[in-house]
């Protein structure tokens, strides 16, 4: 009996920023890792469940890292390729270049069919035999999976959402236990990209919760029994829904904010039976670019950020004044002494002046928002139609892309 072993990974968002440093070097070389780990376990399936990019117009240097990741992969061991659109990406971007990827054992999914059978796929293994059916789930878009009803109130919308998401994966389920029946007993694996009810996030993650809020929270009983593993992207930290081992997210490679420094990060590579899971591992992702944050007066975080400079080490900072007053030079003073270093401080906030000025929790800083967020808000300012807002956001995504032509070269 033949074991399918399966590289799950997510949330690559490549292009994505850090107090607006690029990080290029970080995913070239999270990309690289991925590859050699590819060589030394070997996976019969790579599955990518969604956000590989961190907006749906990525950057030209953010393609060129993707489409040489894809040309790699086609000449490894790995048999087959599954990658997913999630709520950052564009559809149409990602399933571009689908006909040319399903030449290279490379399925690309970037919106759900209007038949959600048809992402229903058997995949063979190396005896040419088949070895699991997979379902390749993106994430599902209000507009894909129900009708919008005049009138209808925030909690309707939801009630309809999630029993769109439930109908989606029920039929699936269905359309995947039959196939089975003609196979014999091979493991069904499925993706999804959505937020599970009791999932784990942390300040500053970088995750953002889909749909309304939290209401739209996925329940565990959405996805069907007969899901042998089932590989989900959105949340940052590796974790398993509602404690289940086959319910898994990966979580993202890269820290995506200081509130993940020093967090675990990992790939998850499981080993599966038909009807059994065998075994799942987490692998730690390297740390390509260490963050630190750091909590004191000015007087500690000076030590502090001394000590590192001592100790040679290249790291992205945050720090959080604890000072009861105001320090109007703060950023200038520790600029000039980490100048020509390693340290390298990318924010400084005083957070205990800001609850007395401010009032507590109402500090936001702008370089926490992405832009296509901030042009959001300022939709819902103006009380922009809903129809409205799908054009405005297109075209704002256009001038995003034009204002990027030449960030390939970019460091």
């Amino acid at each position: 009996m033949n074991v399918i072993r399966i590289l799950h990974t997510s949330d690559w968002h490549l292009g994505s920023q850090i107090c607006g440093k690029k990080r290029y070097v970080e995913h070239e070389n999270f990309l690289s890792w991925l590859l050699s780990l590819i060589e030394d376990e070997k996976p019969d399936i790579l599955i990518v469940a969604g956000d590989i990019f961190d907006s749906g117009t990525p950057p030209n240097r953010s393609l060129e890292l993707y489409y040489q990741f894809l040309g790699r992969i086609a000449r490894s061991c790995c048999r087959h390729v599954i990658i997913t659109a999630g709520n950052h990406d564009s559809p149409s971007l990602i399933s571009a270049p689908r006909e040319l990827c399903s030449h290279l054992n490379i399925t690309v999914i970037g919106t759900i069919p209007h038949d959600p059978k048809e992402i229903v796929m058997t995949l063979y293994n190396r005896d040419d035999l088949p070895g699991c059916i997979v379902c390749p789930v993106p994430y599902l878009r209000d507009r894909d999976i129900r009708t919008a009803r005049a009138g209808e109130s925030a909690g309707e919308k939801t009630a309809c959402l999630l029993d769109g998401i439930r109908s989606c994966y029920n039929e699936i389920g269905r359309c995947a236990e039959s196939l089975r029946e003609q196979f014999g007993d091979i493991p069904i694996i499925a993706t999804g990209h959505l937020f599970a009810a009791g999932g784990t996030t942390r300040e500053d993650d970088g995750s953002r919760d889909l749909y309304l809020g939290t209401l739209a929270c996925v329940g565990e009983d959405v996805f069907p029994s007969c899901i042998d593993y089932l590989a989900l992207g959105h949340l940052h930290l590796p974790q398993k829904v509602s404690g289940k081992d086959t319910r898994r997210y990966s979580g993202a490679p890269l820290p995506m904010g200081f509130g993940e420094a020093g967090a675990k990060k990992a790939v998850l590579l499981i080993d599966i039976n038909p009807g059994s899971l065998i075994s799942i591992r987490e692998v730690p992702v390297p740390v390509f670019q260490p963050l630190v944050r750091f909590k004191g007066t000015f007087d500690e975080i000076i030590s502090e950020i001394n000590r590192l400079m001592w100790e040679g080490s290249s790291v992205y900072a945050e720090i959080l004044l604890e000072d009861n007053f105001v320090i109007p030079d703060a950023q200038e003073k520790i600029s000039d002494i980490t100048a020509g270093t390693p340290v390298e401080v990318l924010r400084v906030k005083n957070t205990r002046a800001i609850g007395v000025l401010s009032g507590p929790d109402s500090y936001e800083s702008l370089d926490q928002i992405s832009p296509e967020e901030v042009f959001k808000r300022r939709m819902d300012l103006a009380k922009i139609s809903d129809d409205e807002r799908e054009e405005l956001l297109e075209m704002f995504r256009e001038v995003r892309t034009d204002l990027y032509e030449e960030d390939k070269n970019a460091g």
